[in-house]
């Protein structure tokens, strides 16, 4: 029955009405109680909308109504093919992913693009041009700075890429090769995304003791770029530079005051995801000295749980100190022996860690904040809950809950606010003639259940999600319509 219909809606014929709903209309003001008609992939009327012979309905009543949620960074592209439905992103009512982050993106672009187009998937997405992606397909791996042939060379793919729709130029500078562009190159290259009227977006070089040098780095290659620019999920994850969200807020705000036009995004967890190598600053792995003030800065050894190690997967789900007991072995030859297990001369192993570093008070800070809106920095089958569960939970816990944000606020910022930064004209927002992606949810229930033991456990009280005009989950059940499209920037 389910398919039929939508093969209906497909076609453009009978309408899809919503009743009854309290309608946010993701620009943030007070919701109001309305009917929405959908024709096809767009929205057609709101108000007191007649049901017509044929229409199918969804009665909305006690329940609210948003535009669909963009994610502002999300590595859901990882796997996408095989996994289309996607059930991990629409369960927390994603209807956009933004991608191509950290520097890593399909090159070129186009291919990505042409193949979703061919074989859609159950959410829209729209890419960055990785400069990590970049760098390797032009130098490699090689730490040193790139030759003006190498820059001219990187400068016509940004080019390519940003011509074929890349939303601008993300960078990954924790990370290889990435970290090896000085600033000068990435000025160079913002440049190029600049003309295009791109954005930079950066999980930054540094997220801890240096962080404050890193966010300025980004603001300084906004400024000589001319160019607006993104810190990537956010975050102060050493004791020693707690309790400063406050400061890196007025950085953006003096920022602005000069004409440089600074973002962020932020996922609602204390933990991050990554490779236990970016614990310490540099790549001397066989510092102990090094590896003793990482560890003390994150809160010890007890705060690394490792969620992914090929060469024992018996590990998997465990401390870095609860393994240490174990297997007597001390904390840092531990993790000097897991590096040289994964990343030695001959190894191809692999591993990841989920680290509790962050102040809740400075979270709040960053979700409180009308110029940072949501992100999950998560992919479909990831090992970090904030894959299943980041938007629900912003709404459960920091709405609900906490009152850290009011709800007509949390819901501009997961919509129309990501909307604005990347160039959606079309989506982000409840209106006649915008694009049919909505999120029905009860503001009453809504809440994550995913955790660091259970990181796929799907949310409660969000039972539907339209994308493009097509129900992708109704009333609780993945539908297998796989509407969504690629984005690319416009204007």
């Amino acid at each position: 029955m389910i398919l039929t219909c939508l093969a209906v809606f497909a076609l453009g014929r009978p309408g899809l009405v919503i009743k009854g709903g309290l309608v946010y209309d993701g620009l943030g003001g007070a919701p109001k109680r309305l009917d929405i008609r959908i024709e096809g992939s767009v929205i057609k009327a709101i108000g007191h909308v007649k049901v017509r012979r044929g229409d199918r309905v969804i009665d909305a009543k006690g329940l609210a109504v948003s535009p669909g949620f963009i994610d502002a960074h999300s590595h859901a592209d990882g796997g996408i093919f095989e996994d289309p439905n996607a059930e991990t992103q629409i369960r927390q009512g994603i209807t956009t992913a933004v991608v191509g982050e950290d520097g890593f993106s399909a090159i070129p672009i186009t291919d990505f693009l042409n193949k979703l187009k061919g074989r859609p998937a159950s959410i829209n997405f729209a890419t960055f041009a990785g400069h990590g992606a970049i760098r390797k397909a032009v130098i490699g791996n090689e730490n040193r700075k790139a030759t003006p042939d190498e820059l001219k060379r990187m400068s016509e793919i940004v080019d390519r890429e940003m011509k074929s729709g890349a939303l601008g130029l993300s960078t990954g500078l924790e990370y290889e090769p990435g970290r090896y562009g000085d600033t000068s190159e990435l000025i160079a290259l913002s440049k190029v995304a600049a003309k295009s009227h791109g954005i930079y977006i950066s999980h930054v070089r540094n997220e801890d003791n240096q962080a404050f040098e890193a966010f300025r780095e980004l603001i300084e290659i906004a400024r000589q770029a001319k160019l607006p620019a993104e810190i990537n999920h956010i975050k102060l994850c050493s004791t020693r530079v707690w309790g400063r969200a406050t400061e890196v807020l007025k950085m953006m705000a003096d920022a602005k005051k000069e004409g440089v036009d600074i973002t962020a995004d932020v996922y609602p967890y204390l933990y991050w995801q990554s490779t236990i190598r970016v614990i310490i600053e540099t790549e001397q792995f066989d510092d102990r000295k090094q590896w003793e003030q990482g560890l003390s800065d994150v809160g010890g050894p007890s705060h690394v749980l490792l969620t992914s190690y090929s060469p024992n997967p018996k590990w998997v789900g465990k401390t870095i100190a609860e393994i240490s007991t174990e297997t007597r072995v001390d904390p840092i030859t531990l993790i000097q022996r897991i590096i040289d297990s994964c990343y030695g001369k001959g190894k191809q192993g692999s591993e990841s860690v989920v680290v509790t570093a962050m102040s809740d008070e400075d979270l709040k800070t960053f979700i409180g904040s009308p110029r940072i809106m949501f992100c999950s920095d998560g992919g479909l089958n990831g090992t970090h809950p904030r894959g299943a569960g980041s938007f629900p939970r912003i709404l459960g816990v920091y709405v609900r809950q906490n009152h850290t944000i009011p709800l007509q606020e949390a819901i501009r910022k997961m919509t129309s606010y990501p909307a604005w930064r990347f160039g959606f004209k079309d989506r982000g927002v409840i209106a006649e003639g915008k694009k049919a992606d909505l999120v029905i949810f009860d503001p009453a229930k809504v809440v994550d259940t995913a955790t660091t033991k259970a990181p796929l456990s799907p949310p409660r009280g969000l039972p539907t999600v339209i994308v493009n005009g097509i129900p992708v989950l109704l009333h609780g059940t993945a539908t297998g319509a796989h509407p969504g499209v690629g984005i690319r920037r416009s204007g």
